[in-house]
């Protein structure tokens, strides 16, 4: 799709406007999607209310937004496994892909990570459109919808959390090789040989 879009921008404390912007073309591993639901998240209210989020201090106009759900509309260069008319969701997190963490598979530890809706990172997806790294785009099954792809990240944060706080209160009585042995457990090793 080209054109121009609408986006929702914050520019200053409690302020937002409307914005037009070209639509994003796919670059090379990138999809375009047009957004069809868009979480409000608590980063999101911290930025609209205080202006900033822990160290991130808006410094400029930032669309919010890092929840959505959508419909492939364009494929970039070499990105296979996706088609235009895909329902997908996405991590809102873009890691280098180069660096130590990455290459060990902690993508989510990389130094170089870039995270939609922070100031000098990524501006986020209030908008009609965006692009995003195929890599980090998920393919929703038939049976479910853009909403409830949009509802995938924070159930995931929520849920990871949930079980991090189980796994700590199920182990704080155990002897130590207890406690390393439930923690692998819970990361779904399925067995050490």
């Amino acid at each position: 799709m080209e054109g121009k879009m609408k986006v929702c921008v914050l520019t200053g404390k409690q302020k937002l406007e409307w914005t037009e912007r070209d639509i994003p073309q796919p670059g090379k591993g990138e999809l375009q999607i047009k957004l069809e639901y868009v979480g409000v998240c608590g980063s999101d209210l911290h930025f609209y209310e205080e202006g900033q989020l822990a160290n991130w201090t808006l410094d400029g106009p930032l669309a919010l937004g890092h929840e959505p759900g959508g419909v492939v509309t364009a494929i970039g260069e070499g990105v296979e496994g996706f088609a235009v008319g895909d329902k997908v969701s996405i991590e809102p997190a873009v890691p280098c892909g180069q660096c130590e963490d990455c290459r060990k598979g902690h993508y989510n530890l990389c130094k170089n990570i870039k995270m939609l809706a922070i100031p000098g990172e990524r501006d986020g997806v209030n908008a009609e459109y965006c692009v995003h790294s195929a890599n980090m785009c998920y393919k929703l099954p038939d049976n479910m919808t853009t909403l409830q792809g949009a509802m995938i990240e924070p159930l995931a944060v929520g849920m990871h959390q949930e079980c991090l706080t189980a796994d700590a209160r199920a182990s704080r009585n155990l002897p130590e090789h207890f406690r390393e042995a439930a923690q692998i457990r819970f990361m779904n090793v399925p067995e050490i040989v």
